[in-house]
């Protein structure tokens, strides 16, 4: 995998994707260009998306080609953070993994208040209407971008 560090400043890549992030997935079709949406695990050197079979066309494009780019930002504006994370690699569809879904789900449900550990984790008779698959994004190259900007905005008392 190639990466690009070049204005990454203190980005570290595993950290950052360690976050609960949201990812924004881009794929090509013959009406143009498509965006989704996803929450992701970073495993095994690879982004982890749970998906529904059938529930939008990502799967079908991800068949028919299988370049993707994915886009992660973690904005924080009273901090001036700003940092961006941009991957492009290949797609594939994957089993449904009952330990693998926990893993990525708990890392979004936890940041909830009051949230509980569910005592099992979830498995395919409960997690939708339709088969559940994982999309697997393998990067081929990664840039990294550190956009941080509070101190070229917030002027330091003297």
């Amino acid at each position: 995998m190639k990466v690009d560090r070049s204005k990454a400043g203190s980005i570290d890549l595993e950290e950052f994707l360690s976050r609960p992030l949201l990812a924004h997935i881009a794929t090509g079709s013959d009406e143009g260009a498509r965006n989704s949406l996803f929450w992701f695990l970073w495993e095994d050197g690879a982004l982890w998306f749970i998906l529904e079979e059938g529930f939008n066309t990502l799967q079908a494009r991800v068949r028919g080609d299988p370049r993707v780019a994915v886009g992660l930002a973690d904005f924080d504006p009273k901090s001036g953070l700003l940092e961006h994370v941009s991957i492009r690699g290949r797609a594939s569809i994957e089993g449904w993994n009952d330990a693998r879904a926990s893993r990525l789900l708990r890392r979004y449900y936890r940041q909830l208040d009051g949230y509980v550990e569910p005592p099992v984790a979830p498995d395919e008779k409960v997690t939708g209407r339709l088969p559940m698959t994982f999309l697997k994004v393998v990067p081929e190259s990664v840039v990294l971008r550190d956009h941080t900007y509070r101190e070229n905005v917030v002027k330091r008392p003297r």
